[in-house]
């Protein structure tokens, strides 16, 4: 077999320095079978960062070399922001070990909640992490002060526009249960139209709201706890970078474009001959279309019915990105004492353990654990091309 590892670095770089993709070509890998889940909405976009103990920029390299970043893990969309940054200033990108050198960015693995402390120890550089935690960590450490977190760059400047967290089912649950994923999908869309709402301060449901951002991405469990005003700080701050849409206009195109990535990078280690019809299967539109051409008939269909079954979710831990889902999930955010999921008739369950990033809901899915899941577009394309 042929060592990869030097042709996928060297088409990376080769392919930030003069502008040319290197796909990897049909005997680097087995191909890729057809996917087994299907995204059937968006969550949100954009709504990460990255902060270091000293001032870097991205379109420089002076400076990055040698530094030890923490990342959520390989596959989220954190991580392959930062790996495709390192190639974009022509460094490599590896895993962190004792011996260093200035011309790799290293990479360590540690979860959201987790990276503030381990940052305030002095033993990291830095990091890349979803929000509230890039806003929480930024207003812990600020510049100026004794271990200042310097932020470096939003998301939104890597990749402005870019697609994070999705819905996805699995294929076979789809298949035999249409109508409850259209109930699921009714609830949700809802609940984000009430999360974009609230997200003003002057609506009268904007302290409800604070309230479920930190019950869902800053209590660690501690029931007894209550938000400080630091914590309700950064999740303010923190609303402003994330954009809730369900819409999966043009998703085809980005998911297509990330499988070739993906494949150049090495993440991909099967062969996707036609990233078009990947993707074009991965997505599937259609559900969430037909919901919005006829939403007002569908609300008078399924709302305020009987339950009609039960969706084991898989959920990350401490993610304000999926705010909306925990809205319709577990408040009664509409008045009428009950969840919107309830409302529409779903009995939402959790499918295994909060997860600490992508990776996770994919192996729960490959468990059997749950039949949708809320996570990332990098490891719901990744898992998916490679095979759960």
């Amino acid at each position: 077999m042929k060592n990869t590892t030097t042709v996928v670095a060297v088409a990376f770089l080769l392919f930030f320095s003069i502008g040319t993709a290197f796909i990897i070509t049909a005997d680097e890998g087995e191909p890729s079978n057809d996917p087994v889940v299907s995204v059937v909405a968006m969550v949100n976009s954009e709504g990460s960062g990255i902060f270091c103990d000293r001032p870097l920029d991205i379109n420089d390299p002076e400076g990055w070399g040698g530094l030890v970043f923490m990342t959520p893990g390989p596959g989220t969309i954190q991580h392959e922001m930062l790996k495709s940054l390192a190639f974009k200033l022509g460094l490599y990108f590896a895993l962190d070990r004792p011996t260093k050198n200035n011309w790799t960015i290293y990479w360590t693995q540690v979860a959201p909640g987790d990276m503030k402390e381990r940052f305030g120890r002095g033993t990291m550089n830095g990091g890349i992490v979803w929000e509230p935690w890039y806003s929480a960590i930024l207003m812990t450490y600020p510049e100026g002060s004794s271990g200042a977190a310097y932020s470096i760059a939003r998301s939104a400047e890597l990749e402005p526009g870019h697609p994070c967290c999705m819905v996805v089912v699995k294929n076979t649950f789809l298949a035999e249960n249409e109508e409850l994923v259209i109930r699921f999908l009714l609830g949700y869309i809802e609940a984000a139209e009430w999360v974009n709402k609230a997200k003003d301060p002057s609506d009268p449901d904007h302290a409800l709201l604070l309230k479920i951002a930190w019950e869902t991405a800053l209590n660690r469990g501690d029931p007894s706890a209550s938000p400080t005003v630091s914590d309700i700080a950064a999740i303010e701050q923190a609303l402003l970078g994330i954009n809730y849409n369900h819409s999966l206009d043009h998703i085809k195109e980005y998911v297509a474009e990330l499988i070739v990535r993906f494949q150049n990078s090495g993440s991909i280690t099967k062969t996707v001959a036609d990233p078009a019809a990947f993707a074009d299967k991965l997505i599937r539109d259609d559900l969430l279309n037909g919901i919005l051409d006829d939403m007002t008939s569908l609300k008078d269909q399924f709302r305020n019915t009987p339950e009609a079954g039960t969706i084991r979710l898989g959920v990350l831990a401490n993610d304000l990105h999926q705010l909306a889902i925990r809205a319709a999930w577990g408040y009664d955010i509409t008045g009428e004492g009950m969840t919107l999921f309830e409302i529409y008739g779903v009995n939402v369950v959790k499918g295994g353990d909060f997860q600490t990033g992508g990776g996770g809901i994919m192996n729960l899915f490959a468990a059997g654990a749950i039949d949708m899941g809320v996570l990332g577009m990098p490891p719901t394309v990744i898992r998916s091309a490679n095979g759960l």
